[in-house]
């Protein structure tokens, strides 16, 4: 996804951003921001949308990025989609390789008796307002239309955040009714759409899409040999979690060091520290949820949070349910 980065990045520019306040608050290099193959830390994205939300308030720069963004920035997963014989398959290409574009991000679809939700979802999408979301749907919404010509079927979109901008500039880019505070991002569209042929279809450039995905998908899942440094950091992360602890400026005590120093040895371990953490504390809470002896308000006390509510909120976040929901369907599993 680097390529997405450069192109948010010179939008930015050409708006007045200057270059070295985006790479000293990305913490980036030049090389790494504008490589086409550079896979570059999933808290990147919501560091420049803040960025740009500082730079250019109560803009929609999030839809006009979505206007401009080239397709060929998301690879191979655009040659695939619009490619496919349908809009289905292409749906089926973004759910299998999902993981191509973003480790994290969750993207489904589910059919009803007459519609279909289209779903993403990012456990980042919080620290941006959903910014980045926006810019998601947007560019998919855009996609699929100049590939399928599907915008006639689509009956609604909606978004998890509220709204940052005034309501009719959403629905002047989509065309429906946007709503906002909704349980997912995305949009409901008429079943008929699925079936929707793609204006370019070619069955070689889609296999060979495909076959370039496939090899793509299984680099990624290859296990890497983990460093002593990240071993170490990892080993000090579950000794404060042991004593309720989860937060970065703690761990940095602990390993006798400065927060700084600290992000730079799990950066350049190619890890991300809030993501380390978050699956330490998810781990231990899906442990702590397996007792039915335990309370959620206690399980959210053990994990270091001071309220239930904060607890709740961050396990739907990690796992898109309930921790009451996980702990039923664990005792069914059982």
């Amino acid at each position: 996804m680097g390529s997405v980065a450069s192109h948010i990045a010179s939008y930015a520019i050409s708006r007045g951003v200057p270059l070295q306040e985006i790479l000293s608050k990305l913490d980036l290099d030049p090389v790494q921001l504008l490589a086409a193959d550079a896979r570059l830390h999933e808290e990147t994205f919501p560091k420049i949308m803040n960025l740009m939300a500082e730079s250019l308030p109560n803009e929609a720069f999030s839809l006009d990025l979505a206007k401009v963004t080239p397709f060929s920035a998301l690879g191979f997963v655009s040659s695939a989609l619009e490619f496919a014989p349908t809009f289905r398959e292409g749906l089926e290409v973004l759910v299998q390789y999902q993981s191509v574009l973003s480790d994290r991000l969750s993207f489904g679809f589910e059919s009803s008796e007459v519609t279909t939700r289209v779903q993403l979802r990012h456990p980042m999408d919080a620290l941006d307002r959903g910014i980045t979301a926006e810019l998601g749907c947007a560019l998919l919404f855009r996609m699929v239309e100049e590939f399928y010509g599907v915008a006639c079927h689509v009956q609604q979109v909606s978004f998890m955040h509220k709204p940052l901008v005034p309501l009719h500039l959403y629905e002047e880019y989509f065309g429906v009714t946007v709503l906002f505070e909704q349980p997912s991002n995305g949009f409901l569209l008429a079943n008929e759409a699925l079936k929707s042929p793609s204006r370019l279809p070619s069955k070689p450039l889609y296999d060979y899409a495909r076959a370039h995905l496939d090899r793509l998908h299984k680099d990624l899942e290859k296990p890497e040999m983990q460093s002593e440094e990240l071993q170490r950091v990892y080993d000090a992360i579950c000794e404060n979690a042991a004593l309720a602890e989860y937060g970065a400026p703690a761990l940095a005590q602990r390993l006798n060091m400065s927060l700084r120093s600290l992000q730079r040895i799990v950066s350049r371990n190619g890890a991300e520290l809030r993501e380390m953490l978050e699956d330490v504390r998810l781990a231990n809470a899906k442990q702590l949820l397996a007792n039915p002896d335990l309370t959620i308000s206690s399980i959210a006390h053990m994990l270091g949070y001071s309220e239930e509510r904060a607890f709740r909120r961050s396990f739907k976040r990690w796992t898109d349910q309930t921790p009451s929901k996980f702990r039923r369907a664990a005792k069914e599993k059982a």
